[in-house]
This record gives C-alpha cells, structure tokens and sequence, in this order.
C-alpha cells in the first residue's frame, strides 16, 4: 500500500497484525510509558509489527531499534485528531509504546515462513572436535569433563596428560587475545593451588594476536590452532 488512506491502515493492522509481518514507513512520533518514561520527536521511522506481538521501531541509523516491545505484547490501531495512532501493550510488566503517525509512505504486509536457526562452529562444536580426537591437543591426552566449573567460572573442557598432569581447555571461536589468555591464567592458576600435580593450560582458536601469544609464552601456556569453519566442512585434517 503506498500513500495508503489512514483508515485503511486501521482496519489492516486491526484486522491483518496476528497474520502478517506488517512493515510501515512514516513520519512519527514515539511515547512510551512503563517502568520509565520516554518520547521519540518527529521524523522518518520504519515501524514493524510482528505476529508473535514484537514491535520494532527504526530511526535512520545504527542497528539497533529506537523502541521496541518484546514477543507477547498486542497491538491495536485507531484515529485520533486525525492521525494514525498504533499502541503497542504489554502487561507483565505494564508498558504501552503509542506511535503517532502524521503521514504514512508504505505500507507492506508479508506472510513470512518460519524457519530454524542453527549456529555452525560454536566453541561447543569445537569442543566436541576435540572430544572425538583428544590427539589434537597432544598424544595421550584424555577428557575427562565439559563445562567443568571452578571458583572463578567454568573451564570448557577439562583433562589429563600422559603424565596424569591436569590439563585446562579454553575455547574461542574467533581469534584469541590477551583477555583470553587472562582467562585461561586464573582458571590455572586457579587448579594449581589444590594440585598435587602440574596444571597446564591450552587456549584453542583459529587464530590468536601477536600480544595475546608473547602473554601466552610467558606465562607457559600452549596454543592450538582450530577453525571452526573447518569443522563445519568435516575436514578432519586440522
């Protein structure tokens, strides 16, 4: 619908917003009221009504929404003083966003289809790479738990050495730094005052940056490289 009657626009959402993705671009203003208080002035918004009751309103930069209402929240839409009003209404917790529409440009309605969401080369698949091959960190090493929790969080996989040495996992998909390595030096250092044996630590990631490496070295960490994508392809020579 272009240049659409604001009438029009009324009894579509009224009628339309429980079926269809409905995407509007007007010139508007925002209220919102709820556990806080706040106006958005006037000016060009891209506003998207979902089925699932999200709201989602867009100004002309940054990825992020102006204002927004989560899944669950009902719309209505009505005249008032001759412009287009759409109210957004959540009641747990109580919030109302009110869009004030002086002139609506577009008007788009789209029965979307519904698909799934699956993360490729999670640190979790990574994880369980090196489960399946426990000879890629070093000959004889063995896992022994995942998710393995310590005073100070939780160590993604932990293990022991041909020697019975406790060993400390850390995975990173994207390239290492030296927070990174920061992280893996507490969960060590950590381990190392209860042992009664060495605690060693390796930091797996595709890569890792110049800094983050020279930090490793010098607090006698280890490194191995893994790319996540690889395993996507089921590339088995990392």
């Amino acid at each position: 619908m272009e240049e659409p009657d604001r009438k029009a626009v009324v009894d579509f959402i009224r009628k339309n917003w429980k079926h269809y993705v409905i995407l509007i671009f007007a010139f508007s203003s925002v209220r919102y009221e709820g556990r806080a208080a706040s106006e958005l002035s006037p000016s060009d918004h891209i506003i998207i009504l979902k089925p699932d009751g999200t709201l989602l309103v867009h100004g002309s930069e940054k990825r992020e929404p102006i204002n927004w209402q989560p899944p669950g929240s009902v719309f209505t839409s009505y005249l008032e003083a001759d412009k287009l009003i759409i109210r957004s209404r959540r009641y747990r917790p109580r919030e109302t966003v009110i869009i004030i529409c002086d002139h609506v440009y577009v008007l788009l309605a789209m029965n979307t289809r519904r698909g799934r969401f699956k993360i490729f080369g999670s640190e979790s698949q990574m994880v369980d790479y090196v489960m399946r091959n426990p000879n890629f960190i070093e000959e004889g090493f063995v896992p022994i738990a995942r998710e393995y929790r310590i005073k100070f969080g939780v160590i993604d996989l932990f293990g022991r050495d041909k020697q019975n040495n406790i060993v400390v996992c850390e995975f990173k998909r994207r390239t290492a730094t030296i927070q990174d390595v920061a992280q893996l030096a507490l969960y060590v250092d950590t381990l190392q005052k209860d042992a009664n044996c060495k605690v060693r630590g390796f930091l797996i990631a595709p890569g890792i940056t110049n800094m983050a490496l020279i930090a490793l070295k010098e607090k006698n960490l280890e490194f191995r490289k893994l790319d996540p994508k690889i395993i996507m392809r089921g590339d088995n020579t990392v």
